[in-house]
Formats: structure tokens, C-alpha cells, sequence
């Protein structure tokens, strides 16, 4: 099997090194991953100017190539030029730092596996929630045991699954719970300034609250502890307005 792996703490990431360490028994694995941390990049890619790759080796574990871009740029060089063939199964992560509610829409991690499922590739993204000193390596043998999971469901061309592991300095995991994204809105803090010449400077803080949770949900779930296991679709369509907006009348376009 051809895995791809990718990030966007960037290529020096011990969280890459850790995913990479607990497949490489699992087939050709190869390492495309952003020269520095992308973090919260999304879905943006490098439009104006070049990109920049470069061969690199980390840490003396493992060859890999860094991408002085975006975490979509890595999976779309990597599949358009820089492999010698299409990856049957691509893997995003480990992040530092979950990724789920409405988070997961900013997230350069799920961001790259969605991009590898836009190629119609199996993709899976894995991210450790916790700060501070975090344990990669035991996440990595955790993200192993879900993958073998997913792999023995037989995960569908072009679907993508996001997967959280809850902070592991705490206790050990509950479980695996399979749930829904939470769309609660979430809220933000800002730090403002104002410097010598009158402008307003805002900074956002790491700190912020997801909203109620009336079901639960990818961030109810990961709070008590268990391994969350999210399936996520790439259309955005909202099928069931479809036939809504059918019925409009919208006039005579030529005029």
C-alpha cells in the first residue's frame, strides 16, 4: 500500500514523526509535509508565486520532501508531481491540539485530508488534544489501532474520516466514539492595542468555548475522554434546499 502522509505542524513536527513511525510497517510511505507550521491554514493553497520543495531527512528517522507552502499545496504536488504513483490511502497529522466542532473548518490538518479525498483517496486525519508536553508516540500506536478499524471497514474512495485522541497526560482513553461534528458556535478572544499612531491591533488568544451541546457530538465525546471517529463529506450542497430554491422565479437573466 502507497500511504502519503502529511501535516500542518510542519515536517520537524514530532507528531508527523510519530504517525510515520506506527504505518511504516503498513507499505511505501511517503512524507510531504509544510517547510514551517500551518496551523488553522484551511483550505487556502499558494496562488501568487512559486513553491518551494526541498529533500530533506528528519532527525535521522526518515527522507521526506518540505513544501514552502500550504498543507493543500503538499497534497497536490505530492499526488500530481512528486510521487511516482497515485497513494491508495492518505494521512493528515498527528496535530498538536484536537480539531473538532466547528474548528474542524479551519483546520490545515482536516483541510489535507479533505483535499486527499477530493482526489477520491481514503483520507484520515488524526490530531492529540492537550498542551504542554504531549505523548506522540503512545497517540501514534492509538491512531494505529483506529486505523487498522477504519482499514477493516474498508474506507470508501474519497472518504474522509477525522480522528481525535483526548489529552493522554490526563488518563488513559475511554473508548471509541463514533459522532457527529458539532456545529456549535464557538467564542473567541481578542487582545486590542492601540499604537503610536492611533491604529487598532487585534490579537486572537488560544482561548475560546464551544457553544451548548444539545446531542452528542466530536467535542462532548473527546471531553469525556473517549477517541472520537467523525466521518466528513466534502459537498457542502444543502440537498434539502435544493427543491426550495428550485421554485424561485428569478426573472429574466437576459435583461
Amino acid at each position: 500500500m502507497r500511504i502519503l502522509l502529511v501535516n500542518d505542524d510542519g515536517i520537524l513536527a514530532p507528531g508527523l514523526s510519530a504517525l510515520r513511525s506506527a504505518v511504516a510497517d503498513m507499505g511505501e510511505v511517503t512524507v510531504v509535509a509544510p517547510a514551517t507550521p500551518q496551523s488553522a491554514a484551511g483550505r487556502s493553497l499558494t496562488l501568487h508565486g512559486p513553491v518551494v520543495c526541498n529533500h530533506v531527512h528528519v532527525g535521522g528517522e526518515f527522507h521526506g520532501i518540505s513544501v514552502a507552502g500550504r498543507p493543500v499545496d503538499c497534497v497536490k504536488l505530492a499526488i500530481r508531481e512528486l510521487m511516482d504513483a497515485r497513494p491508495d490511502l492518505v494521512l493528515s497529522g498527528i496535530n498538536a491540539g484536537e480539531n473538532v466542532g466547528v474548528n474542524v473548518f479551519y483546520s490545515g490538518t482536516v483541510s489535507a485530508g479533505a483535499e486527499g479525498a477530493l482526489f477520491g483517496i481514503p483520507s484520515v486525519a488524526f490530531s492529540l488534544a492537550g498542551a504542554g508536553e504531549m505523548d506522540f508516540r503512545r497517540a501514534g500506536r492509538l491512531c494505529r489501532e483506529v486505523l487498522t478499524g477504519l482499514l477493516a471497514m474498508s474506507i470508501a474512495p474519497g472518504e474522509l474520516v477525522n480522528v481525535n485522541i483526548p489529552a493522554l497526560s490526563e488518563s488513559t482513553p475511554r473508548g471509541v466514539k463514533v459522532v457527529p461534528q458539532s456545529t456549535a458556535a464557538i467564542s473567541e478572544t481578542y487582545l486590542r492595542e492601540v499604537d503610536a499612531d492611533g491604529q487598532m491591533i487585534f490579537r486572537l488568544t488560544d482561548h475560546f468555548e464551544h457553544g451548548p451541546q444539545d446531542i452528542e457530538t466530536d467535542v462532548t465525546a473527546l471531553d469525556e475522554g473517549f477517541i472520537t471517529v467523525t466521518p466528513l463529506m466534502s459537498d457542502m450542497t444543502d440537498h434539502g434546499r435544493l427543491g426550495h430554491f428550485r421554485q424561485c422565479r428569478w426573472g429574466d437573466p437576459k435583461h
